[in-house]
């Protein structure tokens, strides 16, 4: 169903433009985009391959030589404020750490399969199997807001695009990512708070 309604946004939205296009005359524009999109695609997506490579190497080293254990226990405070209907010392803490290291270090597409494999480790937890804990709503939201304290992805794209300062970004990135994140947990407290009313 909601693919469905985002597929016809996205047809609407290409319809939209190349309607435009023709009757603004700059139809060879889209024509040239189109051509050379495949070209840019696989050009970026090779530069970016090498850099996932990398940090899933060492988000896997760091979890074999217990890193991620560590980190997981550095941050237990907050995971135990952030998730505390679950067991203390149950592994999902590691997922959910190594799902918010992802998120710290800029690495979206490491991060998801990640949070998907916490999420498939709290539905377990879970009694009721049809509908979402408090905890998994915690971590889509924090997994959203994506705390980012090294943009190492967008820094890597800036720098293939050739942005002089590809890492000037990174102040405003933290700021905003850490505003987005404080704002998720307060809403996600607020929520939480109501429903018990």
């Amino acid at each position: 169903m909601v693919y469905t309604m985002v597929n016809k946004i996205w047809i609407f939205l290409f319809i939209i433009g190349i309607t435009y296009a023709i009757f603004t005359g700059r139809a060879a524009t889209i024509n040239e985009a189109i051509l050379s999109s495949p070209k840019a695609s696989i050009e970026m997506i090779l530069n970016l391959t090498g850099l996932f490579i990398l940090w899933n190497g060492l988000l896997q080293v760091a979890k074999d030589c217990g890193l991620i254990s560590a980190f997981a226990r550095l941050i237990h405070p907050v995971t135990r404020f952030l998730f505390p209907e679950l067991p203390k010392q149950h592994e999902v803490h590691g997922l959910i750490a190594s799902n918010m290291a992802a998120n710290m270090l800029g690495l979206g597409s490491v991060a998801t399969p990640l949070g998907i494999k916490a999420m498939k480790e709290m539905k377990k937890i879970n009694g009721d199997k049809d509908h979402a804990t408090r905890s998994m709503i915690t971590l889509l939201l924090i997994n959203t807001s994506s705390l980012t304290l090294i943009p190492t992805t967008i820094v890597s794209m800036r720098k293939i695009n050739g942005s002089i300062n590809p890492s000037n970004v990174i102040p405003m990135i933290i700021l905003a990512t850490s505003l987005s994140t404080f704002f998720a947990i307060v809403v996600d407290r607020l929520f939480a708070k109501l429903s018990k009313k």
